[in-house]
């Protein structure tokens, strides 16, 4: 369905400066009309091609690359005219990283007979305990469910069972229930139906495990259905990074993601059925259940210390009051950096991912640098670390806030843009969640494009993978925009083929370059439309909100009205 006129959009377009003039029957700034021309494809992929180069070498935090990227783009954010966006005048927020490489091994016994269990084949580590070793004798394996603890949908699947020092072994995504008597569909107002929710996340599962003092999480998934695991078995050749841990806090011994056939085998040698325990877990009244399993978990890590640096400009408001609110736009630096055991081409280029957002936030803070009247609110731009390694940077801006997360009133992410040419569709990834969808919509009616509704997760719960997560769950209307697939000039499936392609081809290998036949047309008009949102979004007298339903207003416990 395409989003047409609705009241909600025009009360917003409504609320704007005065002055405006209209662009395609919204309020649109001469100001800003004039700035976006600032913005061209030239630019962007000149950005893209430095990014890109071998020279920087996958852009991997903590490496030669991450120092000459951070120099790249504290020297174009002065040149484009933003400010330093750290409050110490700098361009620069550190950002206490430990990289590690772990070894672990997990021995399965049942009734004192060992089990086969095996790291990559069987299992493979997300985030270990920041230690140099550890070992933990005898730990009780309890299934779990699905891990979620959700008073929005009255769903608790620990029960108050006491996991402190166990192994939690629970499902890869969240529970369903049909529509009534059709059983070709799931009820909506239950964990979102079709679409998948926060809770499904990995990084929700891990916190919940963490909270009740497990010594270990296992999520499973089927590598013959997902390609998650395939992907953390990559990972697992790499050098994994996570934040300094805060002190005093704890750490669990493992978060890992474990294979079916795997969980399929300790079911069976506990003398217990896998099928019969997943339907349980599909029932409000399934509790945890003691497997008589028992694990020894040991860690052997590899540690080193270092700073890493978001890096942030600003173009301050207009307003004398609004000037201390606060619209982020964010796309992180980072890639994969380089693979030495790799032969032939070694280096994660990043070059869709994420070198073409950085560009566009760069080409952003060009924009609204060029504006003779500012906004209202100010405008952030971080460029941020380690989001390939699990949001880190942004977890870190959101946590030690340069300004306060209660000023900050929306989040633009920027993450892979599009450079197969020019889309008459634009469409967002975790649609539903805030108002800031009609602040989308609104935008693109300004460029004389759709923007579509309905949410883009139905497949894998896109919204779940990049930096606006952090600002999500701190309860901050948070979006990740993305082209659509209707391509002008080229085949109705045009679209899906080409980003099918990438993601089959491309996606996190060392072949992410870039190429000689991508058309920035759409990169351009994308950037605009982000920075018309943006605009928008700091000029409107009212904030964005959370909308009803969202489950970041139960995580975040930020009330709708922010």
């Amino acid at each position: 369905m395409l989003r047409i006129a609705t009241p909600l959009v025009l009360l917003f377009a409504a609320l704007v400066l005065p002055l405006l003039a209209q662009r395609n029957g919204v309020s649109i700034s001469p100001s800003l009309n004039g700035s976006l021309d600032a913005i061209n494809g030239r630019n962007l992929i000149g950005h893209v091609q430095k990014l890109a180069s071998d020279e920087f070498e996958g852009r991997s935090p903590g490496t030669r690359g991450e120092d000459l990227t951070v120099k790249y783009l504290v020297k174009q954010f002065k040149a484009v005219g933003a400010a330093p966006g750290n409050p110490n005048g700098s361009y620069i927020q550190n950002v206490p990283l430990v990289g590690y490489r772990t070894t672990p091994k997990i021995e399965l016994t049942v009734d004192g007979k060992p089990l086969p269990f095996s790291f990559l084949d069987d299992f493979v580590c997300d985030y270990p305990r920041m230690t140099s070793g550890l070992s933990i004798r005898a730990a009780d394996i309890v299934f779990a469910g699905y891990g979620i603890t959700a008073p929005q949908f009255g769903w608790d699947d620990y029960k108050k069972t006491d996991v402190r020092g166990k192994l939690v072994l629970v499902l890869s995504g969240e529970p369903s229930r049909p529509l009534g008597e059709d059983t070709t569909k799931l009820d909506p107002g239950f964990f979102k139906g079709e679409l998948q929710t926060y809770y499904a996340t990995r990084e929700f599962k891990y916190e919940q495990a963490r909270r009740r003092g497990a010594a270990g999480v296992l999520i499973i998934y089927d590598p013959e259905t997902s390609a998650t695991y395939a992907q953390f078995q990559t990972f697992a050749k790499l050098e994994g990074q996570n934040l300094k841990p805060r002190h005093g806090s704890y750490e669990m011994a493992i978060a890992s993601l474990v294979t079916t056939d795997a969980v399929k085998r300790i079911f069976n040698a506990a003398g217990k059925n896998f099928d019969d325990a997943e339907r349980s877990a599909m029932l409000p009244a399934f509790r945890p259940e003691k497997l008589g399993v028992k694990a020894d978990i040991s860690l052997s890590s590899k540690l080193r210390y270092f700073n890493s640096r978001n890096v942030v400009a600003k173009v301050v408001g207009s307003d004398p009051r609004l000037r201390n609110e606060y619209v982020i736009y964010t796309a992180h630096w980072d890639h994969l950096g380089k693979d030495t055991s790799l032969k032939g081409d070694q280096i994660y280029n990043g070059a869709n991912d994420n070198a073409i957002g950085t560009a566009q936030l760069i080409e952003a803070a060009r924009a609204f640098a060029a504006m003779k009247q500012k906004p209202k609110r100010s405008v952030l731009f971080i460029a941020t670390t380690a989001e390939e390694k699990g949001y880190l940077g942004a977890r870190y801006y959101v946590r030690y806030p340069l300004y306060p997360i209660s000023k900050t009133v929306a989040n633009i992410n920027l993450d892979a843009g599009n450079l197969f040419g020019l889309t008459r569709d634009l469409a967002s990834t975790g649609y539903g969640n805030s108002t800031m969808d009609e602040v989308l919509a609104s935008a693109a009616r300004s460029q004389g494009r759709v923007f579509t509704t309905g949410s883009l997760d139905e497949t894998g719960g896109l919204y779940f993978g990049s930096d606006q997560m952090e600002f999500a769950k701190a309860g901050i209307p948070a979006v990740f925009p993305w082209s659509g697939v209707d391509y002008v000039g080229k085949p109705k499936d045009y679209g899906d083929k080409v980003w099918a392609e990438y993601g089959e081809k491309r996606y996190h290998q060392v072949s992410d370059e870039v190429m000689p036949d991508w058309d920035t047309k759409g990169a351009v008009e994308d950037t605009r439309w982000f920075v018309i949102a943006g605009y928008l979004a700091a000029q409107s007298v009212e904030r964005p909100r959370l909308k009803e339903g969202s489950e970041f207003i139960w995580i975040s416990g930020r009330p709708k009205e922010n």
